[in-house]
């Protein structure tokens, strides 16, 4: 607000109407989010990315680039010039080689589980592979058009409906849970 207030008449004006302007776009982008629904009605989701080291070795160091690295391509290289993407595909070639070579690196991978969570399985691995852990932790939190994002925007918006818009975040997150208790009690099992 200090840097606000210093604007002359002008210059606040053009604020407002910047932030007016992206409030609308963002309105008016929610308002165009569709979820996709399986034949049961549920989200229907993509297969997820892989991003732990486990499921990395698993992968040629060709497809990771071409299946992997190239679907975000466009992405990165907004943020990142060409040698931080060659970084990760060094990263990935080299843990890949090491993997199949170093009986140590195969031993520490082989222990974990579904349950290792992102940094305990990256933290057991050695330092080199930092790109390629940034990449794939990017890779880890879900993209706002993702499908399973968008089935969250269609039930936030069905769920404050013109009769419920002063629903707390607390409710709102209640109304989420249960919505995906089914989906939470078949990882139980």
């Amino acid at each position: 607000m200090e840097c606000f207030n210093r604007l002359d008449t002008v210059g606040k004006e053009e604020v407002v109407k910047q932030v007016a302007l992206y409030v609308m776009r963002v309105l008016l982008g929610m308002n165009n989010v569709k979820a996709e629904r399986d034949s049961n009605n549920d989200p229907l989701y993509d297969e997820a990315p892989l991003v732990m080291p486990a499921q990395l070795v698993s992968m040629h160091p060709g497809a990771f680039v071409k299946d992997v690295v190239n679907v975000f391509r466009a992405q990165l290289s907004r943020f990142w010039d060409e040698q931080m993407i060659d970084k990760i595909e060094d990263g990935h070639r080299e843990l890949f080689r090491m993997y199949n070579s170093d009986t140590n690196l195969r031993l520490i991978i082989s222990k974990h589980t579904v349950h290792t969570t992102f940094n305990e399985a990256w933290d057991s691995l050695p330092d080199r592979f930092g790109a390629l852990r940034q990449f794939c932790g990017g890779l880890a939190i879900a993209f706002a058009n993702t499908v399973a994002v968008e089935s969250d925007f269609s039930i936030l918006k069905w769920e404050m409906n013109e009769n419920r818009t002063n629903l707390m975040h607390l409710s709102l997150e209640g109304i989420f849970q249960c919505k995906q208790r089914h989906v939470l009690v078949n990882l139980l099992q």
